[in-house]
């Protein structure tokens, strides 16, 4: 996986990854729907993406959440 997936809540990202056999990090943030914030709330990373790197992307940074790694 290559890209970025956007969802508007953590459920539909599980059922998505998993639907599709996918790895990779979840973002899950917090704060249910940041008004201050453009993004999408819950972005599904590349498992080439380390902790770090997802903490640290222009879509997260600033923001706090929790990772949800694949199982």
């Amino acid at each position: 996986m290559k890209q970025y997936f956007t969802f508007n809540n953590l459920q539909d990202a599980l059922n998505y990854r998993h639907d599709n056999g996918l790895g990779g990090w979840i973002f899950a943030p917090e704060n249910d729907t940041p008004n201050f914030y453009p993004y999408h709330d819950v972005i599904l990373f590349p498992s080439e993406f380390p902790p770090s790197a997802i903490f640290n992307h222009p879509w997260t940074k600033g923001r706090t959440g929790k990772l949800v790694g694949a199982q």
